[in-house]
């Protein structure tokens, strides 16, 4: 077990090197609040896709892993994202309850904030670091994962954060990773794939690609140094938003990959999203919809923080339960 905390620790460092890297960059000026949109443009519409196009395609079509490549998995891979959320956001509603938050005092926003995890740019470099053998299709699978996650968010995540579905847009479903993951899967199940994911266009999705993680990462410690600077820290809101995101919905989830009967390489999958901290995205919803951002800010931090202790433990908790 200690070798297996050890090696999962090891595997989250270079994510908080990344961080470490934004934070210095903004204090000290390099990347000023202006550029940060631009930046993130380029990240999330131009290489995020790229990494998800090339992933899918190296998986389901040039290497053809019949371990992910039947619509079957797919759907499982795309139902556990969905569910993992829906599960972290009953554990935070139930511990928003228990804190007597009502709607106007931050309760929607606690609620999405400590139940929704960072599921996508946390996860890749511990992938990367856990699972880089050839012919590992982990990769793959989080990314078809990941298409459960967005629906979540982009659904009933708008939803609770507005209070309704009165703001709930089919274009936000059109954005540029979640697009990327139903073009990749429509190729590799039609049987075009072979004709499109020839050498040189895999091989400029690869390049491209390859910039997404760390350019949002290190944005992503732009934001903590931002936030950080702007909110008083609430001791008891941040407590619950520990114990939801960080001990109760990590033993939610795991249990569910343990207890229901899913391909291994989803359970894997399950272990690594368990233990991830919270993301940004709801924070960015509070403020587009009315929500309490000081609220999603400290719990977003805090659980950022922490995580460098809980993660690691978890992880290695999760992979001893399934044999991973």
């Amino acid at each position: 077990m200690l070798h297996l905390i050890l090696h999962a620790f090891l595997s989250v460092i270079p994510v908080f090197i990344f961080f470490g890297i934004g934070f210095w960059l903004r204090r000290k000026g390099s990347i000023q609040p202006q550029h940060d949109e631009v930046i993130m443009q380029l990240a999330m519409d131009v290489g995020y896709p790229c990494l998800v196009f090339h992933s899918i395609m190296k998986y389901m079509v040039t290497e053809a892993h019949p371990a992910i490549s039947s619509i079957g998995f797919s759907l499982q891979a795309i139902g556990c994202g969905f569910l993992e959320l829906l599960a972290g956001v009953v554990v935070a509603a139930l511990v928003a309850r228990a804190l007597r938050l009502r709607v106007g005092t931050g309760w929607r926003t606690f609620t999405l904030t400590a139940g929704v995890q960072n599921y996508a740019f946390f996860v890749i470099p511990i992938v990367q670091m856990l699972f880089s053998a050839p012919g590992d299709p982990t990769m793959g699978v989080l990314f078809i994962h990941n298409m459960g996650c967005e629906l979540f968010v982009w659904s009933l995540g708008v939803v609770l954060i507005c209070g309704g579905a009165k703001n709930l847009r089919l274009a936000s479903l059109l954005r540029g990773p979640l697009l990327a993951v139903c073009v990749s899967l429509l190729l590799a199940w039609s049987g075009l794939g072979q004709y499109v994911a020839q050498p040189p266009l895999m091989k400029a999705a690869e390049m491209i690609g390859a910039v997404a993680t760390p350019v949002c990462l290190i944005l992503f410690g732009c934001s903590m140094y931002d936030l950080s600077r702007r909110f008083r820290w609430q001791p008891r809101m941040l407590s619950a938003g520990l114990l939801a995101r960080l001990v109760l919905a990590p033993a939610l989830i795991l249990l569910l990959a343990w207890a229901l009967p899913l391909d291994p390489l989803v359970r894997r999958i399950m272990v690594i999203q368990s233990a991830i901290p919270s993301a940004v995205i709801p924070v960015i919803l509070a403020r587009r919809f009315g929500g309490q951002p000081d609220v999603g800010t400290q719990i977003l931090l805090a659980t950022t923080l922490c995580s460098f202790l809980t993660l690691p433990i978890w992880l290695a908790m999760g992979m001893a339960l399934i044999g991973a």
